[in-house]
């Protein structure tokens, strides 16, 4: 394998806005729509059910980012408490989750830039992906300063959307349910669940921060509360500016949410900064996803392929096979199906991490000659929570996505199982 190696070029605040832009652009801007029409004016309910799962991992990932310090941190993370097959499992979900996101989001852009130019969504989408994937060919620097920019420019669309909406608080209800009732609030969260990915892909920059066992942890915890914060102001802004009927059935929601109060002038404007937020989103997922691909090879849990890392110091040949693997996810052309199946993989694999820390600390009780404490329960309940929490969203994802994620599920652990027969079989035959 080629010497070359990544290099440490990103800071605290790089990794924070890499973070705020893999998360914001993907919920609100491209399903926000989607989930009011589950939830109704309660959808802002729905957005702190996500967060309260999602928060629950969140924790732990932070609390592990202290440990492992590796790119691919599902895979790293997962293996430390729960050995090779579980972690190469976990990693191969979370592969997955990121490049079925980046297709989601993706679309996403392709219906605003429809109503831009009426191009295709499709066609729109996939010019998306082979654009972002030469950036993040180019240089980490390059596309973490472009990150930079265009999470201001998402960001400031949001809180456009909030000031909107302060001056028509009132004007419609924030807790008429749709017709689905409590169930479509639980099932809204379970899509926008979706909108919190994002934040585990921090661990993917590990190593290219210049000091990640101090930086990673804030910048989870950074990104993950304004995201949220975020979320909530503008759904409650949205319903109350339009009513969550006209929200549920639009094809570019916060576009249609300005259009009244500032007429045509603004729904340009917020256009184009929703192109911005979703093409910051697929921008940092394929990173991402290209980084989980060079952990794993420098694990020896993939190919060497995977881990080669070109001349401008980012890995070429993982960069290419996940354009290919985004572009297929693309043609699907279903946005709200191809985010469920996301989530649930997400949350399969979310659950293992948690699984994972929890049997950690329960080692480390173990070995542990004071008496059993307070805090320690807490330590160790924590986790758990975390753990049925992801298993009760991804139940509510439904069978379908759940049909998709129980496959790819067994399909990891299978080629893990293979893999570790193999190489045992290799190391036999060298003694």
């Amino acid at each position: 394998m080629t010497t070359r190696s990544l290099q440490r070029k990103i800071g605290l605040w790089g990794a924070s806005f890499s973070g705020l832009g893999v998360i914001v652009g993907a919920g609100i801007y491209a399903l926000l729509g989607e989930a009011t029409a589950l939830a109704g004016g309660t959808v802002w309910i729905s957005f702190l059910m996500a967060a309260g799962v999602a928060g629950l991992t969140a924790i732990s990932y932070i609390r592990l980012s202290r440990i492992v310090t590796k790119d691919s941190p599902e895979f790293q993370y997962v293996k430390l408490g729960l050995g090779f097959r579980a972690g190469f499992t976990a990693g191969w979900l979370t592969i997955w989750a990121q490049i079925i996101s980046a297709a989601t989001v993706a679309l996403g852009f392709g219906g605003y830039f429809q109503l831009l130019s009426g191009a295709p969504i499709i066609t729109a989408a996939l010019g998306l992906v082979i654009i972002l994937s030469l950036i993040v060919w180019f240089g980490i620097k390059e596309s973490v300063f472009l990150v930079t920019l265009l999470s201001l420019v998402e960001i400031g669309g949001l809180v456009l959307v909030i000031i909107l909406g302060i001056h028509h608080l009132g004007d419609n209800s924030l807790m008429e349910i749709s017709p689905s009732g409590f169930s479509g609030v639980w099932s809204a969260a379970a899509l926008i669940f979706f909108a919190y990915v994002g934040f585990e892909q921090l661990g993917n920059l590990a190593e290219e921060m210049r000091s990640p066992e101090k930086d990673l942890p804030r910048a989870i915890a950074i990104a993950f509360l304004v995201s949220t914060v975020l979320y909530v102001l503008v759904s409650v802004s949205a319903v109350s500016l339009v009513g969550w009927r006209v929200l549920a059935s639009s094809q570019a929601p916060l576009a249609d949410v300005v259009s009244g109060d500032l007429k045509h002038w603004s729904k340009l404007t917020l256009t184009l900064i929703a192109l911005s937020a979703t093409a910051n989103t697929v921008l940092l997922m394929l990173i991402s996803v290209s980084r989980s691909f060079y952990g794993m090879a420098q694990a020896q849990a993939l190919p060497r392929a995977f881990g080669l890392v070109g001349v401008r110091y980012t890995p070429w040949f993982s960069s290419l096979l996940v354009l290919i693997m985004v572009g297929f996810f693309v043609l699907i052309g279903k946005i709200a199906l191809v985010a469920k199946i996301a989530n649930l993989t997400i949350l399969l694999a979310f659950a293992l991490v948690n699984l994972s820390l929890a049997k950690m600390l329960k080692g480390k009780l173990k070995e542990k000659k004071t008496e059993f404490s307070f805090s320690d329960f807490l330590g160790i309940v924590h986790p758990l929570l975390a753990l049925l929490s992801c298993l009760f969203l991804a139940f509510k994802t439904g069978w379908l996505p759940i049909t998709v994620g129980l496959f790819m599920l067994a399909t990891g652990y299978s080629i893990a199982k293979w893999r570790d027969v193999k190489t045992s079989r290799r190391q036999k035959n060298l003694q």
